[in-house]
């Protein structure tokens, strides 16, 4: 089996052929990751901070731009490209070793800018290259002007989309890694539904979550456990004061981060008894039913899209609308391609698609169910497992 490391360099200069690119400067941390292997963790945590991949995809020579605080941990690492250091974080390293005399030499030369780093390695890398992918994803406009003023006879194209478009196909080692961080997440909720009963809050439910998500040795990234009312709020905060009682519906949306590899499922809980919930439910999960069994290559996003909310709507809710019904995922949550309305994207072996067609109806509350699945030569893999029927506690 080809390498993962070989897969996506291939994936890189296939898109680079077919959009006439001679070089890439990434800057979202999944991206970096994607082409470097190298997760720069300092962007996670410092809202300022930037850090840089330029990648040439036919040579597959990359450089970091990066501030000096991260240099030991990318050597630790093992990234095998040239490092451009940027601003004056300093180290006292009195070592004699390999490790520390390559530090001592990689810290030597110093960038002012993060600016002036990018340009000396695309200098370095790509001289004279014609036309760049600039990753806007993480680029403040400030270092993208200061980038493209420097070097007036190169064209700098837009890049989040085309890079997403790289990474809509997964290599068998990425969807075996998506199925586990599905895994852990599914675990994890049905470890802290067994905690749910008449008076414990929204809050309450998502600590649980948490600490089973560490317990397996992930990391959380959101938890939605929106209950009564609140259950139409689709991407908010659990509140202390949202109190579950007897009858209570609490959706859940909710994931992990397993090895960089990312989750997101929803599931829906009654306590007792709510038949309006019941009957809700029904008909999403018979829409999304619906919708994977008509995945296989061949067919268009657009087409699970009409079906998901075409089945929702004969299944007892006539007025449910979407934006969407799904949507790849990966290193990042949201990859190619988008289950929406007259998207001709066709289906292809080896993405990896989450199908939700979750109901919000303010006043009310909401339910909503979402899977993980692998799209393979034949049709549809669950990449979920634990049971997608109303969860009653």
């Amino acid at each position: 089996m080809q390498s993962l490391q070989n897969f996506r360099a291939e994936r890189g200069q296939a898109v680079a052929v077919r959009h006439e690119l001679d070089a890439y400067i990434l800057s979202l941390p999944e991206n970096i990751e994607y082409f470097s292997g190298y997760f720069p963790f300092t962007m996670t945590t410092l809202y300022s901070a930037e850090s840089y991949l330029v990648y040439d995809p036919y040579s597959k020579k990359k450089a970091l731009i990066v501030s000096a605080s991260d240099v030991p941990t990318i050597m630790e690492e093992g990234f095998d490209g040239s490092i451009f250091v940027v601003g004056s974080f300093q180290f006292y390293n009195p070592g004699q070793s390999e490790f520390a005399d390559k530090l001592r030499d990689i810290l030597r030369k110093r960038y002012s800018s993060v600016s002036e780093g990018i340009i000396a390695a695309l200098n370095y890398l790509v001289p004279k290259a014609k036309r760049v992918l600039f990753d806007e994803s993480r680029t403040p406009i400030g270092t993208w002007r200061n980038v493209a003023q420097a070097l007036p006879d190169t064209t700098f194209v837009d890049g989040a989309m085309i890079l997403r478009e790289i990474k809509c196909i997964k290599h068998p080692d990425e969807i075996a890694g998506l199925k586990t961080a599905a895994h852990i997440a599914e675990d994890a909720l049905m470890s802290a539904i067994s905690y749910i009963r008449p008076g414990v809050s929204e809050y309450d439910i998502e600590s649980d979550y948490i600490r089973e998500v560490a317990l397996r040795h992930s990391d959380p990234y959101f938890f939605v456990a929106t209950a009564d009312e609140r259950a139409a709020f689709s991407d908010t905060f659990n509140r202390t004061t949202q109190i579950i009682h007897d009858g209570s519906m609490i959706r859940f949306d909710f994931g992990c981060i397993w090895q960089r590899y990312r989750s997101d499922l929803a599931r829906t809980v009654v306590v007792g008894e709510n038949r309006k919930a019941e009957d809700y439910y029904a008909a999403v999960l018979e829409g999304q039913s619906r919708a994977i069994d008509a995945i296989k290559p061949g067919v268009t996003a657009g087409e699970i899209f009409d079906i998901a909310v075409t089945t929702v709507r004969k299944s007892g809710i006539p007025h449910y609308e979407r934006h969407h019904c799904g949507h790849g995922i990966g290193l990042a949550t949201y990859d190619l391609p988008s289950i929406a309305p007259g998207n001709n994207t066709q289906l292809e072996e080896g993405m990896v698609l989450c199908i939700e067609t979750p109901y919000y109806e303010i006043g009310w509350g909401g339910v909503q169910v979402e899977d993980t699945i692998a799209v393979t030569k034949t049709g549809a893999e669950y990449l979920t497992r634990s049971p997608r029927t109303l969860i009653k506690v």
